[in-house]
């Protein structure tokens, strides 16, 4: 996979407290992961270049409104569980209401704001569940004629995975961070592990942190030629 700048985005998908914060719901989960590959400092210095180079970044992420608990059709099994959890799961009060979002399991780690609200990075709606069907994240990058697409974030084999399938199948190209993604694990075994294996049979391109950095870095430099 080679990158071409104008034609490049980096995508994430659920850069939220929930997940990157030791006071998430989520955290406890993938918090072995996150800490052994230094995920969430990966993550920043993607964001850093991604800003200093001048990439399209775009962030997908994850929502729940009161509303959403009138659902009766199943979901999936894990959002089953974790929007019913009594502390809620990225939940906000209402898609215009931002009461009681600073600091919660929905907003973004501080650390990051800086990068995710600069006016640039566009934030899309919410994916509710593990699809990004269910925004408009297709439709951002289309509209920015973006056909590469760089990925990371913190469940790699849910939602993130998800994403990638989804955007595999809409006819981009797309290279996955391993280093920047983080999964948990449970009784049928290691979920990072099975995410590898399947981004090794289905992405493009299989890259570390410093390996991104040097081709983002080299294909901005090259369009400035």
């Amino acid at each position: 996979m080679q990158l071409e700048k104008k034609r490049t985005a980096v995508v994430f998908a659920d850069l939220q407290n929930e997940f990157l914060v030791k006071s998430g719901s989520y955290y406890p989960i993938i918090a072995d992961k996150l800490k052994e590959l230094n995920v969430f400092d990966n993550i920043e210095e993607l964001l850093r270049c991604a800003k200093e180079n001048d990439y399209h970044v775009i962030h997908s992420p994850h929502y729940y409104y009161p509303t959403d608990l009138q659902w009766v059709a199943p979901n999936n099994a894990i959002s089953d569980y974790l929007v019913n959890l009594p502390t809620g799961f990225v939940g906000r009060k209402d898609p215009v209401d931002l009461e009681a979002f600073h600091g919660s399991g929905a907003d973004y780690p501080e650390r990051l704001k800086r990068y995710l609200m600069d006016g640039k990075t566009a934030n899309t709606s919410p994916h509710k569940g593990l699809s990004c069907l269910s925004n408009d994240l297709i439709k951002q990058l289309r509209m920015r004629r973006i056909e590469k697409v760089i990925m990371a974030g913190p469940v790699g084999n849910l939602c993130l995975e998800n994403h990638m399938r989804d955007l595999l199948e809409a006819g981009f190209e797309i290279a996955m961070v391993r280093d920047a993604i983080a999964a948990g694990q449970n009784e049928e075994g290691d979920a990072y592990q099975a995410a590898m294996v399947n981004f090794r049979f289905m992405s493009n391109a299989l890259w570390t942190t410093e390996d991104t950095v040097k081709r983002m870095k080299a294909a901005a430099a090259v369009d400035k030629q």
